[in-house]
């Protein structure tokens, strides 16, 4: 029994850890949060003729052909060339406490599980094969890590940006199709509303002349005067053309009932897609804030 519990609690412990890492990264692994430490470790890099000592930082979150890139936007100007296994630049600035400049030697070698891939730099005297001791370029090391480190959750940033403009349009289209079908809503019911009032006018007219053609045709029937007959036929005639007003509006009165049905079921599914892009919205929202806070974490 005591084993069987022993059990539980670790798959409890299990569940909550990964529920935890899920809640702190996207589908595609990269994470909403920044808890790395950007160290620069002291190495040797090895080209086809030299073993240099050499300066590594990690980039996390970044492969290679990517660190590449970013270097390229974080070391303006500098080109690197494939000279053999390693990719060189010829006199760059790396450092401006130095007051001169250095040919750099580079490689990046990629992790794939997790991805993130680690710059490893050594560096000689312009245009010779004299290395230069990398202990004073560890601070423009450590500055460039950063820099590229950076460089990649904007990238993150830049992307999500991007899905929240897209999801800040469809919400509000979303929101322009539910206020729509309000207002068709709102005017089928007005519609409604002023039909009925008038079908009851019409009603209550109807029942007036009804009592006055009941009226005259009792005085005909007593009197047999043309005039009451006169009086009569006019009557008769009021009372159809009423009638034809009444058959008017209850086709209109059936048809804006039609509308108003229509509208009514429109609603709720134009609300449910206001609803559901306006929750998409503040997911895409949410994870852009998360990779604000990352970025501003990179130290």
């Amino acid at each position: 029994m005591h084993f069987a519990s022993n059990l539980f609690s670790i798959a409890l412990a299990l569940a909550t850890s990964t529920s935890l890492i899920a809640q702190n990264a996207l589908k595609d692994g990269t994470s909403l949060s920044w808890d790395k430490e950007i160290a620069v470790a002291q190495g040797q890099l090895k080209t086809d003729s030299l073993s240099l000592s050499s300066l590594s930082v990690p980039v996390y979150e970044a492969k290679a052909g990517q660190v590449w890139t970013l270097l390229k936007a974080a070391l303006p100007g500098v080109d690197f060339k494939k000279q053999g296994s390693v990719m060189k630049a010829a006199n760059v600035a790396f450092s401006p406490a130095m007051g001169s400049t250095v040919d750099v030697l580079g490689t990046v070698v990629e992790n794939k599980k997790p991805v993130f891939s680690t710059l490893s730099l050594a560096f000689l005297q312009p245009g010779t094969n004299v290395p230069v001791e990398p202990a004073a370029l560890e601070p423009a090391m450590r500055e460039l890590g950063v820099k590229l480190n950076k460089a990649v959750v904007q990238g993150q940033l830049d992307e999500w940006a991007k899905k929240l403009g897209k999801a800040d349009s469809k919400t509000e289209s979303a929101a322009k199709s539910q206020d729509k079908a309000q207002g068709r809503l709102n005017k089928a019911q007005a519609k409604l509303e002023k039909i009925t009032k008038e079908k009851s006018k019409l009603q209550n007219e109807h029942a007036v002349m009804q009592k006055e053609i009941d009226l005259y045709n009792q005085k005909w029937t007593l009197s047999q005067n043309p005039k009451d007959f006169k009086k009569l036929t006019k009557s008769r005639a009021k009372i159809t053309k009423n009638e034809g007003r009444m058959a008017k509006a209850m086709d209109a009165e059936a048809k804006a009932q039609r509308e108003l049905s229509k509208s009514s079921s429109a609603l709720p599914d134009a609300q449910k897609a206001k609803d559901q892009k306006a929750s998409a919205q503040a997911e895409v929202q949410r994870t852009v804030d998360a990779l604000q806070r990352k970025l501003d974490s990179i130290r």
